[in-house]
């Protein structure tokens, strides 16, 4: 570390930033010779390093090398949770051999470069099928009240096993507070149901009441779920206000209804607006940068995904009526493969959290055959592959969900946490259950 310092000509805390990631891009766009050259020279001082070809065109040769020292020494409050980092060999080159060489060498330091961080899921599915089957059985025998602990277990497994930058999520919820809200939806389910069974009228009178707040529930669960969801001890906030919520969740859906659908589009790009760009990250919110146009591309290319399959199947009924079957249920496992994907693509590829942007690279074939495989162990094995199923599908969402990191995210939580704490405590309202959302 310290000959890298001297080569590069960086301070102490400058060095500390670079070797505090497991991998780190230092230098893009060179030549495969330039880059060799670059590569050989830090391997003379002791480090390890590769020569990557990144996102290379099609039907071209590797192009713009990525140069990433691997395994490289960390700082020692990090090297207890990672693996053993490859160590600086004894023998060294001269310092002065080191100064001679920097003059041949870019100077740009690699802690200002911009980095790609994939997420990592780390969970099994035979680890979490034990945590599901003793969820299923003690909420069966307990008549649902163990279903708020199960909920709170399976969250925290799949929080804790989802990893970023070598930190891991964190889910804080108290189980007693969302037992408290299952309670009060089970109370009015029940009541809706009695009265829409004995008082058709006043069920009718029920459902619009409920219509009236769900823009209400959907704020408190919001908040709830991002209150109690936390990364590097900085727990995310949701502060998105009811008049707004009453817009996007009634008014433009209403008028998605009125226009025949044409607005239902614009109704949905409105509510991802809502959501994303009322969450935040400490006091750090989120951007959304879509525009309508994008959410109207998707629903065309669901559209014409379903009026294709609409008609392959009406043409294969006259040949053969079972295939006719056949290609509507095929139809409709496309139409929501494909939703699916330019949906996620389209939300993570267009949020930012300050000078950080998510990014997201779902593939329809790969996510199709993901969903069919699922459904098809799930349907073969009555239900008992769900917890894989579950597994596979959060190892996939970390594997097709990145990060693009605009300096240390280290130091951004801890500057997160100082703004927070001097704020007095957490910013936003804390509820006191969990409404379901």
């Amino acid at each position: 570390m310290e000959r890298f310092g001297q080569l590069f000509r960086l301070s102490a805390a400058d060095v500390e930033k670079v070797f505090g990631h497991p991998r780190v891009v230092l230098q893009r766009n060179l030549d495969r010779a330039a880059a060799d050259a670059y590569a050989s020279r830090l391997a003379g001082i002791g480090m390890a390093v590769t020569v990557d070809a990144a996102h290379p065109p099609a039907a071209a040769a590797p192009s713009s090398p990525v140069l990433k020292p691997m395994s490289a020494p960390q700082p020692q409050a990090e090297k207890q949770a990672d693996e053993p980092a490859a160590q600086v060999p004894a023998a060294a080159p001269p310092v002065a051999d080191a100064q001679s060489a920097a003059a041949a060498m870019p100077v740009t330091p690699a802690s200002v470069a911009p980095r790609e961080i994939e997420f990592e899921f780390t969970g099994n599915g035979f680890e979490f099928f034990r945590i599901w089957i003793v969820n299923l059985l003690l909420s069966i025998v307990t008549a649902g009240i163990y279903s708020a602990w199960a909920k709170v277990r399976t969250q925290r497994y799949f929080y804790g096993n989802t990893r970023s930058d070598g930190a891991s999520f964190e889910y804080l919820a108290d189980p007693l507070k969302i037992l408290k809200g299952r309670l009060v939806g089970f109370a009015l389910l029940l009541i809706y149901s009695l009265a829409n069974k004995f008082a058709p009228l006043l069920g009718a009178v029920l459902m619009l009441c409920f219509l009236a707040i769900f823009p209400w529930i959907m704020v408190r669960g919001l908040a709830f779920r991002n209150h109690n969801s936390a990364w590097r001890g900085v727990r995310f906030g949701f502060d998105g206000q009811l008049g707004e919520a009453y817009r996007v969740f009634l008014l433009w859906p209403l008028l998605g209804v009125l226009s025949l659908g044409l607005m239902f589009p614009y109704a949905v790009y409105r509510q991802q607006q809502f959501v994303i760009g009322n969450s935040r990250y400490g006091v750090e919110p989120f951007q959304f940068g879509a525009r309508p146009s994008a959410f109207y591309r998707i629903a065309l290319a669901v559209f014409g995904a379903a009026v294709g399959g609409f008609l392959l199947s009406m043409l294969l009924g006259k040949v053969f009526p079972p295939l006719g079957a056949l290609a509507m249920v095929a139809a409709y496992a496309v139409i929501f493969a494909l939703s699916n994907v330019m949906f996620t693509n389209l939300r993570y590829n267009n949020t930012r959290l300050g000078a950080h942007a998510l990014q997201a690279d779902y593939r329809l074939g790969s996510y199709a055959m993901l969903m069919f495989t699922n459904t098809l162990a799930i349907a073969l094995t009555l239900g008992l592959f769900y917890p894989w199923a579950k597994v596979r599908t959060a190892r996939y969402a970390a594997g097709h969900i990145g990060l693009v990191a605009d300096g240390d995210l280290g130091e951004f939580a801890a500057a997160q946490r100082e703004q927070v704490s001097a704020l007095g405590g957490e910013i936003g309202d804390v509820f006191d259950m969990d409404l379901g959302i």
